[in-house]
């Protein structure tokens, strides 16, 4: 199903550029042919942005703020791929810093992303724990629909140039609230 909806999109994109570019060029066989492929490969421009985005931007981490709650995300314009041991590490410490941060203060951060496994999900307890904000966290298992595989999928492509087959069928997310010792939530 994932698939189906990439090439679908993928399909519609291609016919949207050469609908556009027909339009553009008033049909001139030249001009057609070589603003076509120049117009569907814009969102291939993705990966070249993001090298750029991530000199400016360095963090490992995003944290946004909706409703008075903390998301903490692996920061988009960070390559995932063919990293070594210590830039992994790198990037797990640096959720768990900003985890602990925005605990400090928000009374409830989410933390979600396809990499949480159970042991990345048991150490950034374990550095919570360190941190020294008392705390309660509850791990839930949201599905991952085809639809969000296929936007995923379709990200990858864009951003990394490289094709990803599977994903799980389910995405962890952590839900971390602050204790209160006033006797409210």
């Amino acid at each position: 199903m994932q698939q189906r909806i990439v090439f679908f999109v993928l399909f519609i994109w291609l016919t949207l550029c050469g609908a556009a570019c027909f339009a553009l060029t008033a049909a001139d066989d030249t001009q057609f042919w070589l603003a076509w492929p120049l117009m569907f490969a814009l969102p291939f421009l993705l990966r070249p942005l993001g090298m750029a985005e991530s000199l400016l931007r360095p963090g490992l981490t995003l944290v946004s703020r909706r409703r008075g709650r903390a998301w903490v995300h692996l920061a988009p314009w960070q390559p995932t791929v063919g990293l070594d041991a210590p830039k992994v590490s790198a990037f797990w410490q640096a959720v768990s810093v900003s985890t602990c941060v925005a605990l400090r203060h928000h009374d409830t951060v989410i933390v979600s992303s396809h990499l949480l496994t159970k042991a990345r999900i048991r150490r950034l307890l374990g550095e919570l724990t360190d941190c020294g904000q008392p705390f309660r966290c509850r791990v839930f298992s949201v599905p991952f629909t085809p639809a969000a595989r296929a936007v995923m999928q379709l990200e990858i492509l864009f951003r990394q140039w490289r094709w990803r087959p599977a994903f799980r069928e389910a995405w962890p997310v952590m839900v971390i609230r602050r204790k209160s010792f006033s006797g409210k939530k």
